[in-house]
């Protein structure tokens, strides 16, 4: 563990030996997203805090490679990135706002250490959004509330992460299951 990230020691030395490149996905609720044109790096720590999050003492920013038009702006623990950069491998970042190709409509739920993440489509990227759940209560608070908006209810749901509890919690609300 480090910085609230699990890393396998089998497969770090796997990484090691092959001389991989290794795909860190961040947990994190202090995840925008940020169109790739006009991005620059420089200014990724303004971007989080120009919405509304607070960048740590013991917090770096990274970023993702660009998805899809998009890139992943994330607050992290140094101690986490001190970790993988010991790897002596090349790092992409990504985040579960970026999984998932884009679709024409729908959305993609979910939800990972005490973190929900909902991306909903409708013509394109309407929403996305990470947010901290303490409870089920969280969860379906912030679905509905979304649901109210862009109407989630009705259209094609995927789940990923905790699905099983994404389905016990919410699972009936969604036409077809999650």
């Amino acid at each position: 563990m480090s910085g609230g990230h699990s890393f396998s020691n089998a497969d770090i030395e796997a990484i090691k030996r092959a001389g991989a490149d290794a795909v860190v996905e961040i947990v994190t609720h202090k995840t925008v997203l940020r169109p790739e044109q006009g991005f620059d790096m420089a200014n990724a720590k303004d971007d989080l805090v120009a919405t509304g999050y607070v960048v740590a003492d013991d917090e770096v920013v990274v970023c993702s490679k660009a998805q899809n038009g998009r890139v992943a702006v994330m607050a992290v623990s140094a101690e986490c990135v001190e970790a993988i950069e010991a790897l002596d491998v090349d790092v992409a970042y990504t985040s579960p706002l970026l999984a998932g190709d884009d679709i024409t409509e729908g959305s993609y739920i979910s939800l990972y250490d005490g973190v929900l993440y909902v991306c909903v489509y409708k013509v394109g990227l309407r929403f996305a959004e990470a947010m901290v759940v303490e409870s089920d209560a969280d969860i379906l608070f912030y679905l509905m509330s979304i649901h109210q908006v862009y109407d989630i209810y009705n259209m094609y749901a995927r789940a990923m992460g905790d699905v099983e509890r994404l389905n016990k919690v919410c699972g009936k609300y969604f036409k077809a299951k999650l």
